[in-house]
């Protein structure tokens, strides 16, 4: 599913970038919902991550919620002290991806998920 797209993380200057421009738009003051896309916001490094949230909240002072996919994995291996960190600093919502809990459904998606995980 996924096999033509290769994850990357964004460089935090480009993210400023990005946020720049948003917050340079009409409407912007506005902004009271940010959503982490393209890809898995909790592969990132706790500290990167939190950087960004700090950015959003920068930039947008009105900002509610701050919201990301996860996979499975990802948060199953995130230690509670790190999701408090995150939710501290403005992550408030995750959707974690369970698309099944038929392994053969899963090796056909191809996310690397197994039931187990």
């Amino acid at each position: 599913m996924y096999q033509t797209k290769t994850f990357r993380a964004k460089p935090i200057e480009d993210i400023k970038e990005e946020l720049d421009q948003i917050a340079n738009a009409e409407g912007a003051p506005y902004v009271r919902n940010v959503f982490l896309a393209d890809g898995d916001a909790m592969t990132l490094p706790v500290p990167q991550l939190e950087i960004i949230l700090e950015l959003i909240r920068s930039y947008f002072p009105r900002v509610r919620r701050i919201s990301s996919y996860c996979l499975p994995r990802n948060i199953r291996h995130t230690f509670i002290e790190n999701l408090t960190k995150l939710r501290e600093n403005g992550l408030s919502l995750v959707y974690i991806g369970c698309e099944s809990g038929d392994d053969q459904v899963l090796r056909a998606v191809q996310k690397g998920e197994t039931f187990e995980t």
